[in-house]
């Protein structure tokens, strides 16, 4: 007699996936290593200074600067690869949202390389037409920065929150960067709106938190992740906040944007850190052995 038909019933998904969790003890959060930590700075650099460019008289400082950012980060981007060889592999899979992220880089710093080149000579007419290619791919790219991790599996990342709060991040430092070198009369107005608008956009991403992964919003505040979180929130609301009044005191605000962009940078790696640090593997087929859900039902009690 076959022993398919007298051994056994194989067990369910649904089954094997309740036994699984049984014996697993502890969900891993993940890490940002530091080529994904650098790919996400300087990209969020490049997409500041592109999105801003439009805005501020020519700058060949701040578009090279923009430029170089972008090829540091999709040097990064290639070396975060397990296989780096495969880079060219994984970006012809059309169904993947981090493929996406990575051809908007791509065709960003393209955008920017060209802009330089018509800057030196080479691609004459196109003066007015590049800087608005850089600005719409910069927007694109921020936006695909925030739905590239919209998992199932992963709520704390699966809200359209995030690339508001992204957007408004790059705005921040693009415009600090531009002041350095063209301060105008607009600084502290267009810096109480962008601060206001991250601040109103975290307490939304706090309150998603509150709502669907209970455990996250309780790492912000655990022993761990207690000073990574204080450091994330000064760098991007406090000094910023301070800095704000310069202008009642004083009409040299050079100095001031500087350290507001280097806040803002500060803010962007704080930022990237707790975002890997919060997020924990969550299986919807058995929620009732889930251990945020028993902290979320013993808070509404």
């Amino acid at each position: 007699m076959y022993p398919s038909l007298t051994g056994p019933l194989p067990k369910s998904s649904y089954l094997r996936l309740l036994e699984y969790q049984r014996q697993r003890m502890a969900f891993p959060a993940y890490a940002a290593d530091l080529p994904l930590l650098l790919f996400i700075f300087f990209s969020r650099i490049a997409a500041g200074l592109s999105i801003l460019s439009v805005f501020f008289p020519h700058s060949v400082l701040w578009l090279g600067t923009a430029f170089c950012c972008m090829v540091l980060a999709t040097a990064a981007s290639i070396t975060h690869l397990t296989v780096p060889t495969r880079f060219f592999t994984m970006i012809i899979n059309h169904r993947s949202p981090l493929v996406w992220e990575i051809r908007l880089a791509g065709a960003l710093t393209a955008s920017l390389g060209a802009q330089v080149l018509s800057d030196i000579g080479f691609l004459p007419g196109f003066e007015i037409v590049l800087p608005w290619t850089s600005f719409s791919l910069g927007i694109l790219f921020i936006i695909s920065t925030g739905w590239a991790y919209r998992f199932h599996t992963h709520p704390a990342w699966k809200t359209n929150i995030l690339f508001g709060y992204y957007l408004a991040s790059a705005s921040m430092i693009g415009f600090a960067l531009y002041s350095i070198t063209f301060p105008n009369f607009f600084f502290r107005p267009i810096t109480v709106t962008l601060l206001c608008t991250e601040g109103f956009l975290i307490l939304l991403y706090l309150n998603h938190l509150c709502k669907t992964s209970w455990s996250s919003l309780k790492k912000i505040d655990s022993d761990k992740d207690r000073k990574v979180s204080m450091v994330f929130l000064a760098s991007v609301l406090l000094l910023p906040g301070l800095i704000t009044f310069a202008p009642l005191f004083t009409k040299n605000l050079e100095l001031f944007a500087a350290v507001l962009a280097l806040s803002s940078g500060v803010g962007i790696v704080f930022e990237r850190i707790l975002f890997f640090r919060l997020e924990q593997p969550v299986f919807f087929l058995s929620r009732s052995q889930h251990p945020e859900t028993k902290m979320m039902k013993s808070a509404a009690v």
